[in-house]
């Protein structure tokens, strides 16, 4: 029998259980996904500030979505997301996927789905037409659950460092 599971808003009492997801995901998951000598690619100094910095500028971003799931009572994944428009677009209101994490033990359970498709109504009813949503080039299970919910990958960016 599938786990009961709850999405809910985030709360200011969130806060913590949404920065150590926000780390993981950008840091522990992250290293797990991407090469180690694109790292550097990659890197910030004082990464925790940063993370720390952005996860609290998202939560007092009036027009950022921020998602947690519950499964039984615990906290064990989250999503955030805004929405972008560009007029001059012919489907001007996209709905950007920003973060989408789920604890490793909790994987598998549809949770990522719901989180997902409770963000995309989110963004239906603030008028969008399409939702937009990036990975790490080696994330490939996160690759396949995009591609199992209906995603089309568009773009690719690619990143080289120069001058060495």
């Amino acid at each position: 029998m599938p786990l009961p599971i709850e999405v809910r808003d985030a709360r200011h009492e969130d806060r913590d259980v949404l920065l150590r997801f926000h780390r993981a995901l950008y840091e522990d998951h992250r290293d797990q996904v991407v090469a180690r000598e694109d790292l550097p690619l990659l890197a910030y100094r004082d990464y925790g500030r940063v993370l720390a910095a952005d996860l609290e500028a998202l939560m007092k971003d009036r027009n950022a979505h921020i998602l947690i799931a519950e499964a039984d009572g615990t906290r064990v994944g989250y999503i955030t997301g805004r929405v972008n428009v560009e007029p001059g677009r012919v489907l001007p209101r996209r709905g950007v996927v920003e973060d989408w994490y789920v604890e490793p033990a909790s994987r598998g359970l549809g949770i990522g789905a719901r989180l997902l498709e409770d963000l995309e109504k989110r963004f239906t009813d603030e008028g969008c037409q399409i939702v937009e949503s990036a990975t790490w080039s080696g994330n490939h299970s996160a690759r396949r659950a995009h591609d199992a919910l209906g995603f089309r990958e568009i773009r690719v960016i690619y990143r080289k460092r120069l001058g060495t």
